[in-house]
């Protein structure tokens, strides 16, 4: 999309709680937030899509999130394709952040250093059997502000999670025919699963854990006779929807 030109239409949407979109003629749809990149909204037989904008000063990245770059809009079956920008006019009542609310409290999480702690791991490999938690000497000597930053920064908070649907006896009668657990990395003594790599700075988490699974699936598919590493940088640099 050009980064000028003279809007032909506007258009306010409403984003609300939990994840609502409406427009003025009353229309409802859904919107999503896709990590802290920018947006997705349903609405009305059309798709919208945005990055939120930001500025670069040499390495120092400033997020711009009440404003977006040029967008794609276009209708639920991918024709009469537009472009716009997308600005916030107003906020409604609820929990928001603003970096001068926070910033007494990211200079502490600068001063805690990360504490490894025996005790919690355990207590979650005991709560279940899915996966097992272990300790990542790495992190021993972090500051909670440094690992805050390796996950992609602050954590959401959602205020009355959805509860999960009631279990049928249908889907009871799938499960039983269910193993009682499933390790890709030892399938009949085969490992399907490609060596886990350190994503470092990068923030591009898509990349990785996407390069991850078409690893796996290739594996899968020829039963581990072909074991490709696959970049995980072509995806960053080479699409035209990505920001790399």
């Amino acid at each position: 999309c050009p980064h000028a030109g003279k809007a032909v239409q506007v258009v306010r949407l409403h984003l609300l709680k939990m994840n609502v979109a409406a427009d003025e003629k009353g229309n409802q749809g859904t919107f999503t937030i896709i990590y802290n990149q920018g947006f997705e909204v349903v609405l009305a037989g059309y798709k919208w899509f945005a990055f939120f904008n930001f500025t670069q000063v040499g390495t120092v990245v400033t997020s711009l999130c009440a404003e977006t770059r040029a967008g794609w809009v276009h209708d639920v079956l991918g024709r009469n394709w537009a472009c716009f920008r997308g600005r916030q006019v107003s906020v409604h009542n609820g929990f928001y952040f603003s970096p001068d609310g926070i910033t007494a409290e990211v200079h502490l999480s600068t001063r805690w250093l990360y504490e490894h702690n025996a005790a919690f791991v355990q207590r979650v490999n005991d709560a279940q059997r899915s996966w097992r938690a272990v300790r990542y000497p790495l992190y021993d000597g972090l500051s909670l502000g440094e690992l805050t930053r390796r996950a992609g920064g602050r954590a959401s908070r959602i205020h009355g999670r959805p509860k999960p649907a009631v279990v049928t006896e249908e889907t009871r009668r799938l499960a039983s025919s269910l193993p009682t657990s499933w390790d890709w990395r030892n399938v009949n003594g085969i490992n399907y699963v490609s060596p886990i790599r350190n994503q470092g700075s990068c923030g591009s988490c898509y990349s990785f854990s996407s390069m991850a699974m078409l690893e796996a699936r290739i594996r899968i598919l020829t039963n581990a006779s072909q074991t490709p590493i696959l970049s995980t940088q072509q995806i960053v640099s080479c699409s035209k929807f990505s920001q790399g």
